[in-house]
């Protein structure tokens, strides 16, 4: 196996040990400590003192007596820019979609410029010979 130069092996035992260069049984984790045991079968035990539970109100949240951190009555704000944000515009219905495009104008067609028939005459047109027979790799297949 390879090891480092000398020099570098003084700077590699000062870092921190990663699992490749532990043995087998040293488990570095995450930072989430242990919910639980293995036993030496390999089967994990939970603790369930260590475990986060979450009770949802038996009556539901209807007449609760606690409340949500923001209240209900806030209103939905979208970031526009880096630094800016605005409140999301209310859902229009169908009637109200209509009302608002006739007074804008009404029209369907999108405006793009046209080519003149001088450019469309300028353009290529897309044309492809057919194989012919003295192309012996198209015909040998």
């Amino acid at each position: 196996m390879f090891k480092p130069t000398p020099c570098l092996q003084k700077t590699l035992r000062r870092l921190p040990l990663s699992p490749k260069q532990a043995g087998r049984e040293y488990y570095k984790g995450n930072k989430t400590g242990t919910l639980g045991t293995i036993d030496k079968y390999g089967r994990f035990h939970p603790d369930y003192t260590k475990i986060r539970t979450f009770v949802y109100p038996a009556k539901g949240v209807e007449d609760f007596e606690l409340t949500p951190f923001v209240s209900e009555r806030t209103p939905k704000n979208v970031q526009v820019g880096r630094r800016k944000w605005a409140t999301v515009p209310e859902p229009m219905t169908g009637e109200e979609y209509l009302e608002r495009w006739k007074a804008e104008g009404g029209h369907d067609v999108v405006d793009a410029p046209r080519r003149s028939k001088a450019q469309e005459q300028q353009m290529p047109e897309v044309w492809e010979a057919p194989p012919q027979k003295s192309d012996k790799k198209f015909w040998q297949k």
